[in-house]
């Protein structure tokens, strides 16, 4: 067995049962008092609470919530010291229990037990201390040797999901795609893992809602309910990530494009930086992060509920989850989600309809775990438009129009139809080596009529063109590992190696008809090209214009000395991307040209635990994405160079102080970019990888429950985002375009005293000014954004009742939140009311 390590000293430990040490003193006084004066009655009551059997209905989440949960339903007194609960979990209880039935359930496996005094109360203390096997004996005599393994528990399985920490909000770890399931404490990499009650409290619509609550993520573009329309798009640490390059369970090419609806989500997995060897390249070569979605699973508790849902304008709908486990041991699970809401978006003129389901079957024993998913959505916008692009003689950034007044030609609409299919299995071998598999697919079409704006001049003149731009695209993707423990060399070691490849064949279809003259202010609206039978430029039929084939090997090994207090992970990835295009705008789709190359991606991490409660990580890691190609009127025309790849170092420290978790991070990331050269001739150039995108910065994170029942979420990040070595060295020092220096949000929940079942909620979201091209002339003011919401837990005819209300922008501010890229720039979303009310059964 791998050695271990005494028990470290707690820097931070307070009790849970009573706010302060006054009110703990008192609390104990009072007992004591208590039990001297009726210590009789007291004991008899007791026992006879002891005894009786009341049903508990307790989620998952921390230990002493846990506890104090079941002490308030069972009607019992009970002292926790919260130095013993700190950072413990608790998987929830549910049935019909007695007390000494209930505490010994809720703490097994967690060294602590409850036992009664004389008063009658319960105190909770250590378990008591058990003999020592003959493996624990010689740990403790100091014999390190590592030649006889002993496993008494079976491997963590990839699909198990990591319980969430104190607040609920988000959990204790997450996916680390060829590392599996990693604590937020064990892992070397900044990461935050959003929890399903957040989704639900929030009524989070999309991704890009639940990642409004982190510090290191912006938004290049947001889809639904806003006068874009479009797809979710992200910037991480300042790089972008497009919403085609989110995960399914670790599993890339499966989850429908555009705004993936939330009804079907467990949890939402953010990495910040790249992962290249974690999850290989992303479809769209995505560097700054890596977005991984947890489906949702039936729990061992049946599930019926329905939500019924409100959203301004004027869009009403519903939503209803039901799940179920059955078998001798639960082994068989079904989770079947469903949703559809239709109407008016607080934007004037627009409406949106969404269809979506899912289905999600499972089996799980001591040695197998498998799964199968199957989902559908459908996603339709009518007069949605995109963001305004810049023109090369833009002086400055003209004032943004009002929030939530029409953008779109009434005939403008864009459609996103998607449906999926995804199989995973587990299955350990023995306690020590466990094998895993998936297989997906995906469906996809996109419609896309609408108009494309260019802003000309300060005073917000444009010139605007009706375009049909159709694609659709099909893609597959596979993966297959194995992961193995084993003791050498003195340190435990967990090897992982998988493969993986993603195929994906695309088309799209392209007319543009002649521009007209607008503005930002004042639309000029003009009918539909289509009925007109307008002239156009392009053609309508949907070919195929490119086929990408991503294929990976990853071995990965993390070695594990004194119990964990040391940690080392060394990496490596080998990726080979393949890229062929299409004639694509030709009646006959011949290949036109080609891309193959390879590439091998190392990494390491290191985690130090000089203490239970702190990590300190460092970690060198890369992201990657395709190689460009020399133009046609190159000297080296036709060259193709090499994936890009873009690399991180970090370092950084993680402090859990039992009800919050808090980290700091210092990054460096760096690009290539191409630029050219002269020639050897004259006016003659040469295209090569030899610029530079550099960003530095700082992030500071904190998450859980700062007391009983007020919970905090939040943090801020500052960042230097510089272009180096830039084409003739022009910009070199300037800023990196959509790279704000300052971006902050903070989010608090708080349970009111004064109403049990009440919570208020309030988050801000700061954005400092960010420069929207490379010679730095135009820019973006900074902005801010506050929300605020409440909820309220009761019941109705016997039954669970969830009321929420939240409201977005509640200023109903204008501003211009960032860039699209090829879309421009992008207008805030206007205030928007959501409410709720969510049936359990």
């Amino acid at each position: 067995m791998h050695p271990s390590r005494p028990e470290r000293p707690r820097l931070l430990s307070r009790p849970t049962a009573a706010t302060s040490p006054l009110a703990y003193a008192t609390l104990l006084l009072c007992m004591g008092a208590g039990s001297l004066s009726m210590p009789s009655m007291g004991f008899a009551q007791g026992v006879q609470r002891a005894a009786s059997v009341v049903r508990h209905d307790i989620a998952s989440g921390s230990l002493d919530q846990a506890l104090n949960s079941f002490a308030a339903t069972a009607g019992v007194v009970l002292s926790i010291d919260g130095s013993l609960t700190a950072g413990k979990t608790s998987r929830g209880l549910t049935g019909n229990f007695s007390v000494n039935d209930g505490f010994a359930s809720l703490l097994d496996g967690s060294g602590l037990e409850a036992v009664q005094s004389v008063g009658g109360g319960f105190v909770l203390r250590r378990s008591a201390a058990k003999p020592k096997s003959s493996e624990a004996a010689a740990r403790d005599a100091g014999v390190t040797t590592l030649q006889t393994v002993t496993v008494t528990a079976r491997s963590e399985s990839a699909e198990s999901t990591p319980a969430p920490y104190s607040g609920g909000q988000l959990a204790r770890g997450g996916r680390l795609g060829l590392l599996g399931n990693k604590d937020v404490m064990d892992t070397p990499f900044s990461i935050a893992n959003y929890t399903s009650e957040l989704i639900q409290n929030q009524q989070a619509a999309t991704l890009a809602d639940v990642l409004d609550n982190d510090p290191a993520v912006r938004m290049s573009s947001r889809g639904r309910n806003t006068s874009v329309g479009g797809g979710d798009n992200f910037f991480l640490r300042g790089f972008g990530l497009a919403n085609r390059d989110i995960s399914f369970n670790g599993l890339y090419g499966v989850l429908p494009y555009g705004s993936l609806s939330l009804e079907t989500v467990e949890r939402v997995e953010v990495l910040k930086g790249p992962s290249a060897l974690l999850t290989g390249m992303a479809p769209s070569g995505g560097v700054g992060g890596a977005i991984n979605v947890v489906p949702k699973r039936a729990t061992d508790k049946p599930i019926t509920r329905f939500t019924a849902g409100y959203a301004s304008d004027s869009q009403w709908g519903g939503h209803i989850d039901v799940g179920r486990r059955w078998g001798e041991d639960n082994q068989f699970g079904v989770r079947a989600n469903g949703v559809y809401r239709d109407g008016h978006t607080s934007t004037s003129g627009q409406s949106v309809a969404l269809a979506a389901g899912a289905i999600g079957l499972d089996y799980r024993s001591d040695q197998l775990r498998a799964s199968f998913d199957l989902g559908y959505q459908s996603d339709d916008a009518k007069a949605a438009a995109v963001g305004y692009r810049l023109a090369p003689t833009l002086t400055a950034i003209p004032l943004p129009p009002k929030a939530g007044e029409r953008f779109a030609q009434n005939w403008e609409r864009r459609t996103y139809k998607d449906d999926y299919y995804v199989a995973q299995a587990e299955y350990d071998v023995s306690p020590v080596w466990s094998l895993y598999g998936a297989a997906g697919a995906r469906n996809h079409h996109h419609t896309n009529f609408r108009t494309e704006s260019r802003i000309l001049n300060p005073a917000g003149d444009t010139t605007t063109s009706p375009v049909n731009y159709p694609e659709s695209s099909k893609s597959k993707s596979y993966l297959l590992g194995t992961r193995v423990k084993f003791g050498a060399l003195n340190a435990w070691h967990e090897l992982n190696i998988a493969a993986s490849s993603m195929d994906i064949e695309a088309g799209y279809a392209f007319a543009q008809w002649q521009g007209f003259a607008s503005n930002l202010y004042r639309p000029v609206l003009v009918e539909n090209p289509f009925q007109t039978g307008a002239p156009f430029a392009g053609f309508m039929d949907t070919r195929q214009a490119s086929q990408t084939k991503l294929s990976s090997v990853g071995i990965s090994d993390t070695m594990a000395w004194h119990d964990g207090a040391v940690q080392l992970t060394l990496g490596l990835r080998r990726q080979k991307i393949t890229v062929d295009n299409y004639a694509g705008t030709a009646p006959v789709n011949n290949w036109i040209s080609g891309y193959g190359k390879s590439v091998n991606s190392p990494a390491v991490g290191l985690v130090l635990k000089p203490w239970d409660h702190v990590s300190i990580y460092a970690n060198y890691i890369e992201g990657l994405s395709a190689g460009a190609t020399a133009p046609a009127d190159a000297e080296n025309a036709g060259q193709a160079f090499p994936p890009v790849k873009t690399k991180q170092k970090e370092l950084g420290v993680k402090v859990d102080f039992g009800h919050v978790i808090g980290t700091i991070a210092l990054f460096e990331l760096q690009q290539p970019n191409a630029i050219t050269v002269p020639g050897n001739a004259p006016n003659r150039y040469r295209y090569v990888m030899d610029g530079e995108q550099r960003n530095r910065g700082m992030e500071i994170s904190a998450f859980g429950e700062v007391m009983r029942g007020l919970r905090v979420l939040g943090g801020v990040t500052y960042m230097q985002a510089q272009q180096v070595r830039t084409q003739g060295g022009i910009n070199d020092g300037k800023s990196a375009i959509v790279a704000p220096r300052w971006i902050s949000n903070a989010g608090v929940e708080w349970d009111t005293p004064f109403l049990p079942g009440l919570t208020l909620t309030a988050r801000t979201l700061l954005t400092g000014s960010q420069y929207v091209n490379a010679q730095n002339t135009l820019q973006l003011p900074g902005w801010a954004r506050w929300d605020v919401g409440a909820r309220y837990l009761t019941r109705s005819f016997g039954r669970p009742l969830t009321l929420r209300a939240n409201v977005l922008n509640v200023a109903n501010r204008s501003y211009w939140e960032g860039s699209a890229g090829s879309g421009g720039i992008v207008l805030s979303a206007p205030r928007t009311f959501s409410i709720s009310a969510t049936m359990e059964f």
